[in-house]
């Protein structure tokens, strides 16, 4: 069978940011797009990449499979490792975080009064797997609040510490959260649970492209990343890390053939169904490098902090986080009084889309909705003064209480 895809000018450097950037991907040209971390948005070249494995594997569907497929698989998870901070004999590929949260959280023992610690900034579904296992077991699910607004990182440590207990056998905590975008202060958070001897499980799925990570060097038991959001793979690809000694203990979600001969054999044959996502990987990465990482970090972070400064003081509203723990996401208060009911959230949504072509992802947070608003190196601050327009239109014309 003929050589695997690659990348086109892997090598070739891209040194413009911004809209001068925009035709490397997919995106309607008009949108302004500022909600990367929703779904991520994947750039042609690796569209393209992860086209070609589904024309190679369709040449050839038993070859592929069961010759190509498993080495294919193990060389991307040794790529991927280098990347983040791992080995790749440590690293399996699921289609996407809660997938793996499932494998994690589903494959432990817990018994009658144990307890598991989490946060009210965890996803809706880590939070639903959580209160299904805790409920099977008969364990204690406890929430830490951490604040929001939030002033200062020792806040979300010291809400999680508080919570902690001679009877905490996990605690889930986020690398970046979905919902609010801040990026939690993990590593002091991983040294308390480590100095208490409490396993801890690290849903990264936004961090990934976003943050430089050295995974082995964290003090985790398991960290899943997403590769279809930041780091810009296509949709279907997330990876689950686990520590060496709890390798044994983790079975994925669905269970097949391989179960039997270890943690990577057990994940890496779910089944028949389409792996161009996983194997895209590298491809992603090596698109990525183009930029340059450093590169990729500084504009988008920059990008970042300027927007929400601009948008909090145009709009006269408060931010959700200070800078040390905003990533490429953030959020600010919407200056709106309208209430904060699911069909308002979804109004801002769609009229932002519609009628001014701005992409955000708009959120209830503590009884008050929220914008959030992502940078990426495709973005520039002329997308937020765009928003910022839009946002004082529709306040002015009340347009929310009307739709």
């Amino acid at each position: 069978m003929s050589a695997t895809p690659a990348l086109r000018d892997q090598n070739e450097p891209i040194t413009e940011t911004g809209h001068a950037v925009r035709d490397y991907w997919l995106l309607e040209p008009d949108i302004s797009y500022l909600n990367h971390g929703a779904f991520g948005a994947l750039a042609k070249d690796v569209h393209d990449v992860a086209n070609n494995w589904r024309i190679l594997m369709e040449r050839q569907p038993s070859e592929f499979i069961r010759e190509i497929l498993r080495p294919n698989l193990r060389k991307t998870a040794d790529f991927l490792g280098n990347y983040v901070g791992a080995q790749g004999e440590d690293i399996v590929f699921v289609d996407n975080a809660s997938t793996a949260i499932n494998a994690v959280l589903r494959s432990l023992v817990l018994l009658p009064g144990d307890e598991v610690v989490t946060t009210n900034h965890a996803h809706e579904t880590v939070l639903r797997t959580l209160e299904f296992i805790c409920e099977r077991a008969g364990a204690r699910l406890h929430i830490a609040t951490i604040p929001f607004p939030i002033e200062e990182p020792d806040d979300a440590v010291d809400a999680i510490t508080d919570r902690l207990s001679p009877r905490t056998r996990l605690v889930v905590i986020d690398h970046i959260t979905s919902l609010t975008g801040l990026a939690l202060p993990l590593q002091n958070i991983l040294d308390e649970c480590s100095e208490r001897a409490i396993p801890t499980l690290v849903d990264g799925a936004h961090a990934p492209g976003q943050v430089n990570l050295n995974i082995e060097k964290m003090g985790c038991g398991w960290y899943v990343g997403n590769a279809h959001k930041w780091l810009g793979a296509p949709r279907g690809s997330a990876f689950l890390w686990t520590q060496q000694d709890l390798q044994a203990r983790v079975r994925p979600t669905t269970i097949s053939n391989f179960i039997s001969d270890g943690y990577t054999a057990a994940f890496d044959w779910p089944g028949t169904k389409d792996f161009s996502s996983y194997l895209s990987i590298i491809a992603a990465i090596e698109f990525r490098a183009r930029f340059g990482e450093e590169k990729i970090a500084e504009y988008c972070q920059d990008l970042i902090i300027k927007a929400a400064d601009y948008l909090s003081t145009v709009l006269d509203v408060e931010r959700g986080a200070p800078n040390n723990m905003t990533g490429f996401m953030t959020s600010f208060a919407w200056p709106g009084k309208d209430k904060a009911t699911l069909e308002n959230v979804n109004n801002i949504r769609l009229i932002l889309r519609n009628e001014y072509q701005v992409e955000v992802e708009p959120k209830i947070i503590n009884g008050k909705i929220w914008i959030r608003i992502c940078a990426y190196i495709y973005n520039e601050m002329d997308d937020y003064k765009k928003l910022a327009r839009a946002v004082q239109d529709i306040v002015s014309k009340d347009l929310i209480s009307q739709a």
